[in-house]
């Protein structure tokens, strides 16, 4: 028999390895000015292709989340140069603590993140470096999903002749 004190210890360890928070995964945080920046992506692992980035921006005092700044992110790939640049707003966020933007990063590699906050006349910047890794291809990456509809169709109809062969015995 088990014990019960035990039980609840154990059931908070392993949902805690199975919890995704916000689906993201934290890219990069820094102390800048009066704030703290974290910033997330989805899909973790960050690839190529369509892209969520959210940012948690909270006083260097006490951790509160503020939420009257105005963001603005610039995303630059180190091979090639290539420049994105986006707003994120509390309204893209699921999260309403969260300012969120998607974007689309065209190819793998490096990227170099600046990130401007704009906060009652005050600008604070921060900069970092995500790596993005190839994009998966769609169809190899999915082929179980997309072969099974058609596999139990096939099934079906063999099932069926087999049936039909019995009976006519």
């Amino acid at each position: 028999m088990t014990n019960p004190k035990l039980l609840l210890p154990v059931t908070v360890i392993l949902a805690q390895a199975s919890a995704l928070a916000d689906g993201g995964a934290v890219q990069l945080r820094k102390e800048a000015g009066p704030f703290v920046i974290t910033v997330f992506t989805a899909p973790a692992p960050l690839s190529a292709g369509p892209v969520d980035i959210s940012l948690l921006l909270q006083n260097r005092n006490g951790l509160e989340p503020v939420l009257d700044a105005s963001v603005s992110l610039i995303l630059r790939s180190e091979a090639s140069g290539a420049e994105i640049q986006a707003r994120p707003t509390r309204e893209w966020a699921q999260n309403k603590l969260l300012y969120a933007a998607p974007v689309t990063l065209a190819e793998p590699g490096k990227w170099q993140l600046d990130v401007t906050i704009l906060r009652n006349g005050e600008r604070t910047e921060a900069t970092g470096t995500i790596d993005v890794a190839r994009a998966f291809e769609m169809a190899s990456s999915y082929w179980s999903y997309i072969a099974f509809p058609p596999l139990i169709i096939v099934l079906f109809v063999i099932r069926e002749r087999l049936i039909r062969r019995k009976a006519k015995r």
